[in-house]
């Protein structure tokens, strides 16, 4: 294995590695939401709703983050997962609570939400940008593999 295969493979173990870290944040957000979600909404400091509606939230955040596991066991075959979970997955509730937020006088509790998605979706679009150009790279024959 040369030079360009071991960057690409180190590249492909840091994705993993951030993919890692998203599915522990999501689980630090989502379970606590799920068993005592009034407790949540007050340390966040958003207004008290039925408890259901959180725990809701947090079931589908929970299945949502399911959806990371295959691109950390196999990037190449589950490239399309690894696009979709930077784009509609993390970019949109990011965009969204940092409108509400900002735009809409949403508490500033789902700052917390929005600062998380983007990190990760930033920090996974990196490592994307960094793959596919490696590959490319490789591919035309400018550098060798």
């Amino acid at each position: 294995m040369n030079n360009a295969s071991k960057i690409l493979v180190r590249w492909k173990v840091r994705h993993a590695v951030v993919t890692w870290i998203g599915i522990v944040l999501n689980a630090l957000i989502a379970v606590p939401f799920l068993i005592c979600p009034t407790w949540m909404l007050n340390q966040l400091g958003i207004l008290p709703v039925a408890p259901i509606w959180p725990m809701a939230a947090a079931g589908a955040y929970l299945i949502i983050t399911c959806f990371y596991f295959p691109m950390i066991i196999d990037i190449d075959r589950f490239r399309v997962f690894a696009w979709l979970s930077i784009l509609p997955a993390r970019t949109f509730p990011a965009l969204f609570f940092f409108a509400a937020v900002l735009l809409c006088g949403a508490s500033s509790g789902f700052l917390v939400i929005a600062v998380v998605d983007a990190a990760i979706a930033i920090a996974w679009l990196h490592c994307m940008i960094k793959i596919v150009g490696l590959e490319q790279a490789i591919a035309t024959g400018r550098v060798d593999p």
